[in-house]
Order: C-alpha cells, then structure tokens, then sequence
C-alpha cells in the first residue's frame, strides 16, 4: 500500500543472521516531499524563535520618569527597585510619595516610601493638612487675581467715560457749560458749598474740591444725554 501511494519506492527483506529479517525502504516521491515541508516548517519556528529575541524591546523611561527615577535614588531606593516602580505604579502617586515621605517618621524611608507606593498607603496627616493649606492659599490667590482684574476693568471703563464725557461738555457752547457749571455747584453738599465760597476769596480750588465738582458735572452731563438736551453724540 505504502509503494502504491508513493510513500517508498521499493524495499527489500534481507536475513540479518540472528533468525531475524532487516527491511530497507527507499523513500517514494511523497516521503520526499513530506520531509522536505517537515524540514521548511522546523527552520521558520526557528527563525520566528530568533526574531522574537532579537525585537524584543528595552521598555525605555520618558525624560519625566527618568526625574522619578533619580528623586528615587536620591531616597536610597535601588535602581531596580525605583526602576520596578515607575513601571508599575502610578505617576502622580510616586510623585506624591516623594514629597510626603518627609512627614514620616519612619526609620528606614527608602523602605517605607516603596511599600508605601506599592500598597497605595494612606499618606501622612501632617503632609494632607500642608496641600490643603497650599490649595487654600492657591484658590484665595486666584480669587484675588479675580478680583484685581474686574477692578482694572471697572477703572478702564471709568476712565473711558470720564474722557467721553470731556470731550462732550468742550463740544457744548459756552452758554450750556455755564448752566452746568451754575447747577454743578447748586448740587454740592452744604459743606462744600461753604468750602467753594471760602477758596473763591482766596482764588485757589483745593483738589479734593475739585475732583467733587468734576463728579457732580458728570452725573450732570449724562442726565443731560439721556434726557435728550445733548444731542448729536
């Protein structure tokens, strides 16, 4: 059956000299064949063997790990161990370890600090109450960056205003300014109004007075506008 389907092409019984008989085959042409494709399959599991090997990857450290890396050295930790690490563990949760491993009170820190990132312990209370406090201060600082910028914009507008409404009051001929001015001073408080008729005596206008007629004159002027006496704007 084997020489019919062309596995041997003959074979031949030979008395071997001990009451026994030897068969020797000669392969057919689908021995050939079989051996051959056995032999192929065996060197490309080879190959695939060696190539796996050879690109294999070096696991490489980005320049922030790296940083880790050494604060950890620094720590005494091993470079495998800190290595081990980085690998393995979260980042943040290193970096945070790094910095509380200093409100420890722990013999060996190097130690502590990898069991510590290796079973995310709780980190010590004196380290928690220090970033709520930076936090405190962080979020106060922005509420008063917050507030210097809307006082800013607030003191733009206003000067934008106060310059709007010059231009407008020089525009007005000399009649309309000497209303305003007459009903500027008519609106001062008594007290001023006393201050106004002393400083005349004397022909000087003390600041502070001034910056209350320049105010007065104002509120003046844009109820003028928004009444329609002053028109063309």
């Amino acid at each position: 059956e084997l020489r019919d389907t062309g596995f041997i092409s003959k074979y031949e019984w030979c008395e071997n000299g001990n009451n026994g008989w030897l068969i020797y085959y000669w392969p057919g042409e689908r021995a050939k064949e079989e051996m051959k494709r056995a032999k192929i399959k065996s060197i490309n599991n080879r190959e695939g063997e060696y190539l796996i090997g050879q690109k294999e990857e070096v696991k490489e450290f980005s320049k922030e790990q790296v940083d880790l890396v050494n604060k950890l050295l620094e720590l005494n930790v091993s470079k495998v161990t800190a290595e081990k690490l980085i690998k393995n563990n979260d980042q943040e949760l290193i970096k945070k370890w790094i910095e509380a491993i200093n409100y420890s009170n722990a013999d060996n820190k190097a130690a502590y600090l990898v069991k510590a990132i290796r079973e995310n312990w709780q980190f010590p209370e004196e380290y928690l109450r220090e970033k709520r406090e930076e936090q405190r201060k962080e979020e106060e600082g922005k509420i008063e960056y917050i507030k210097i910028k809307l006082q800013e914009e607030e003191n733009k507008k206003r000067r934008e205003e106060i310059k709007k409404i010059e231009q407008i009051y020089n525009s007005l001929d000399p009649l309309q300014q000497e209303e305003i001015k007459i009903e500027t001073e008519n609106r001062l408080p008594d007290f001023w109004k006393v201050q106004l008729n002393k400083e005349r005596i004397k022909g000087k206008t003390p600041k502070m007075l001034e910056v209350v007629l320049e105010e007065k004159r104002r509120e003046i002027i844009k109820e003028w506008i928004d009444s329609g006496r002053i028109k063309n704007i």
